[in-house]
């Protein structure tokens, strides 16, 4: 008689389930080693180790950057990474629909997300099949994409673009919120578990960062001559003398830089200088 042979690895955990010619479909048992079985029975393997969902602008991502609304209805563009553990328990637990599953929560998730996006290969160390990166968007990517939108409108967008405190409590806050939304996705079960969340400083549209950048160079410019207006009151000679000290300095720079040229004249004479072609 034929076997198959279950084969995780050290980050795999594997599910079987009965599939022989006069056997109905039905779970057999939860594998963390080799294990051999009937030649036509399942297995599905899945990640036993921390994951990530990677989301933002460019290639090899698990999704496309995600958009959230401030407090002041900018839109902000949102990238980050979630690090995450699929919940591979399994012990038998009961629902809350009452339904009992010998397999725990992993065989759960297995029946009632993954099997249907085929996302978990057939044979132990595969990478997992293309199905698993739907699976994520929409789950751990809905989920993400409702919390960042929820916190996003506590804040003004300058608030994230420019204060660091500010962003890490909305960084702080998503992270917070995330479970229990991901909780309402799968029966208010924790089939997901959300380990950090790192958000990177979230894009803003052109014209805010124009105007963030005339508004700090205004900035610039007002503590510039208040600087002036100091340093004139307390110089020699006052406000006259001051000009003219910057004025002398003024000419001695472009001196140095080469602007002008020195024009020689006869001893005693006022210094000529004249710009440089």
């Amino acid at each position: 008689m034929g076997c198959s042979i279950a084969n995780p690895t050290s980050s795999e955990v594997s599910l079987q389930y009965g599939a022989g010619p006069f056997d109905s479909r039905k779970f057999v048992e939860c594998e963390t080693a080799r294990d051999v079985s009937d030649v036509n029975d399942d297995h599905y393997y899945y990640p036993s180790g921390q994951r990530d969902f990677t989301f933002g602008d460019g290639e090899g991502l698990d999704a496309a950057a995600l958009t959230s609304t401030t407090q002041d209805s900018q839109e902000i563009k949102v990238t980050g990474t979630v690090k995450f553990t699929l919940n591979t328990d399994c012990a038998q637990f009961t629902d809350p629909t009452g339904k009992v599953w010998p397999g725990g929560k992993l065989q759960m998730f297995h029946e009632l997300i993954a099997y249907k996006y085929e996302a978990a290969p057939t044979d132990g160390g595969e990478q997992m099949e293309e199905g698993w990166s739907e699976l994520l968007r929409n789950y751990v990517g809905a989920a993400l994409d409702r919390a960042t939108d929820n916190e996003a409108l506590k804040y003004p967008w300058q608030k994230l673009y420019t204060d660091t405190a500010a962003k890490a409590q909305w960084e702080k806050d998503v992270l917070e919120q995330l479970p229990d939304i991901l909780r309402s996705l799968t029966q208010g079960v924790d089939l997901i578990t959300i380990n950090s969340v790192l958000l990177q400083k979230p894009g803003i549209q052109a014209a805010l960062v124009q105007g963030l950048t005339e508004k700090q160079a205004a900035e610039l410019r007002g503590q510039a001559v208040e600087v002036d207006k100091q340093a004139a009151a307390s110089f020699p000679g006052g406000i006259v003398a001051y000009q003219q000290y910057q004025q002398q300095q003024a000419v001695n720079q472009a001196i140095k830089d080469g602007k002008v040229q020195v024009l020689p004249v006869p001893q005693g004479s006022p210094v000529i200088v004249s710009p440089t072609k």
